[in-house]
């Protein structure tokens, strides 16, 4: 079994509903969900900046819950990354290392060290607002990591930044998990930075977890509406099921009756009102949508060309709007079909049936 760094059982307070998870050592948790759904409240029970109604916090093993926070072995990337102005480079990132008291040596050695690991070297002089948003950024990153805790908390540590810069510092991120193998748990309300940063998601709404899993699990196959939603685009119809065999079931829709591959999933009666759903770059249109099993003809109302991917907005025989993304090889300019019958179609094993 692997070590558990942190184990949270049963917390409640304000927002927050019964909020149970782990984290092994040396695991990348992202924590993702909308705002507000109690991502920084959680947070703040874990750091001891608040006390929850109930429930029980143990950092490698020892419960916390009632320890303060300057004996909590927990360091927070805050998200405005609050970085003292009057301080240069060198102190900022040093100054727990002071609060601490180690030895100057130390400070100075490990505080050079780890200016290297955040691509800072040679910075150390220089006023905090001398510096771009990322290298800010790296400085909030590198006051953590000097200080060696058993777990890194990130609060939404780059939703400041500008796209471009955003990506970056997620690369950054993941290379440093890699090379460092810190045990970190990062909240965010970004689909994107989760999928790219995490082992495991957990997934919170409304103050509860409603799933844990690795990005390809929650993604490809969430427990209900809400996680499908939370994590991307989603197209979903209203459905009923006709008949169930062991490994699939006969849904009927708008679409007329066609199968859906269970994947593991279990349906306890026919005529259940159910949801289909099917994720937009899962579905074909045009002459790659013919040698789908299944397959329907719809209207084609516009297409929106992205750079990467040309995304494709069709109607439904009941005026809904369903839509499709098509990228490399797949991308076809449709503009003169706009407004006339083409074909969709997809696999079955991508379909998905969930209940809200």
């Amino acid at each position: 079994m692997p070590e558990k760094a942190l184990v949270v059982e049963h917390l409640t307070w304000q927002c927050l509903r019964d909020i149970s998870f782990s984290v092994d050592s040396g695991e990348f948790i992202v924590i993702v969900g909308p705002s507000p759904c109690g991502k920084t409240v959680l947070l703040n029970c874990l750091m001891g900046f608040e006390k929850p109604e109930s429930g029980v916090i143990y950092l490698n093993g020892v419960n916390v819950t009632d320890v303060p926070t300057y004996k909590r072995d927990m360091s927070l990337v805050f998200q405005d990354m609050a970085l003292f102005p009057h301080l240069n480079v060198f102190s900022n990132i040093s100054f727990g290392l002071r609060m601490l008291g180690h030895p100057k040596k130390t400070i100075n050695s490990e505080t050079e060290e780890v200016l290297k690991l955040v691509r800072l070297e040679g910075l150390g002089n220089r006023r905090i607002r001398q510096l771009s948003g990322g290298q800010m950024q790296r400085v909030a990153l590198a006051r953590s990591l000097v200080l060696k805790p058993s777990i890194l908390l990130f609060d939404e540590p780059i939703g400041a930044l500008d796209l471009k810069l955003r990506q970056r510092m997620l690369v950054e991120f993941k290379s440093l998990h890699q090379q460092l193998g810190f045990t970190a748990l990062y909240v965010t309300h970004d689909p994107e930075q989760a999928m790219t940063l995490a082992d495991r998601i957990i997934v919170m709404n409304e103050g509860q977890i409603e799933q844990v899993g690795t990005p390809i699990e929650v993604y490809s196959n969430p427990r209900n509406i809400t996680v499908a939603e939370l994590l991307g685009e989603i197209n979903t119809v209203a459905g009923e099921v006709m008949s169930i065999s062991k490994t699939h079931v006969t849904v009927k829709s708008v679409f007329g009756e066609f199968k859906v591959n269970l994947n593991g999933r279990t349906i306890d009666a026919t005529s259940k009102k159910i949801k289909y759903c099917i994720r937009p770059e899962k579905v074909f249109i045009g002459e790659p949508a013919k040698g789908k099993a299944n397959r329907i003809e719809v209207k084609l109302v516009n297409q929106i060309y992205h750079g990467t991917c040309m995304e494709y907005v069709v109607q439904l025989p009941n005026g809904e709007k369903f839509r499709t993304i098509a990228k490399g090889r797949y991308i076809l300019d449709m503009q003169p079909l706009i407004g006339q019958e083409v074909p969709l179609g997809w696999d079955p094993n991508d379909g998905m049936i969930l209940e809200n």
